[in-house]
């Protein structure tokens, strides 16, 4: 038998009332309400899906300086994301191609974390006066971005860190929690600066309709607007070969494209934890 709940806590509640034996997909911080939790075993399942921040370069002139989204990859502390939000119930990525059933050798270049380099880069960008509150000006003009993501808690958390630890190195980032209807309608139209949001991969992965530059308007999911004709070419090619050695070899030369030029920060893959009895 199967039963669906409206939210979390009436699916816990339910299982603390002892009407149901497993509960799908919970949030880890949701497992300290959980009662009985010596009758449960939570697996820790890993699923081919990641959450990044994508820069959307046409609503932003800030973002559109390539040193400015480096500086933002250098002041991003993902362990700590993974720490304080999932209670580190997942993994830090680098990449947009994970868990996939084709097999890659090669390393992918990282963007380590150190507010240090993050602060020199931004200066070397003309950012080099600061006001009052600590924010770096160039000019007259405010180092100020805007994210928008989901009312979910876990993206709303993840969020308020990014505010917490960009604010660090002389970024105001202000942040727009929109409910869902409205979220579609901020994606559909692109409406957005940098966007908080999750994607979801096959096991054998084609990122065609995530990073090709003929998915960049709706209903395509190229979020981050991304547009390389290098890459779009590495992309249909990937597709039109059955060699997995070869397919792969491309996805590599893609995703050191994309990492290169920064079009959007990935942040970590959550482990999809299942109760059961």
């Amino acid at each position: 038998e199967l039963k669906f709940y409206g939210s979390e806590d009436t699916l816990i509640e339910a299982y603390n009332k002892n009407e149901i034996d497993n509960l799908a997909v919970i949030s880890p911080k949701s497992i300290k309400k959980i009662r009985f939790k010596q009758r449960l075993i939570i697996e820790n399942l890993k699923m081919p899906r990641y959450f990044a921040v994508f820069f959307n370069q046409n609503q932003s002139k800030i973002l559109s300086d390539k040193s400015i989204r480096l500086a933002l990859a250098h002041a991003t502390d993902k362990e700590t994301i993974l720490g304080k939000v999932l209670e580190n119930n997942g993994i830090v990525i680098s990449k947009p191609i994970m868990g996939t059933s084709l097999k890659s050798d090669q390393e992918i270049k990282k963007y380590e974390y150190d507010k240090k380099l993050a602060k020199e880069i931004l200066q070397k960008a003309g950012w080099d006066q600061i006001d009052e509150n600590g924010i770096l000006l160039k000019g007259e003009e405010k180092l100020t971005l805007k994210l928008t993501t989901s009312t979910w808690p876990e993206l709303a958390e993840v969020a308020q860190q990014l505010k917490d630890q960009w604010k660090e190195v002389g970024i105001d980032l202000q942040v727009d929690v929109l409910p869902t209807a409205d979220l579609q309608q901020s994606i559909k139209e692109r409406t957005y600066q940098i966007l908080l949001f999750g994607e979801i991969l096959n096991l054998d992965p084609d990122p065609f309709s995530l990073w090709h530059s003929s998915q960049k308007r709706d209903p395509g999911l190229n979020l981050a607007l991304y547009d390389n004709k290098t890459a779009d070419k590495l992309l249909e090619e990937a597709r039109q070969t059955l060699n997995p050695d070869e397919r792969m070899g491309k996805y590599d030369e893609f995703q050191k494209l994309v990492v290169e030029d920064i079009p959007a920060l990935f942040l970590y893959s959550p482990y999809y934890l299942y109760a059961h009895s």
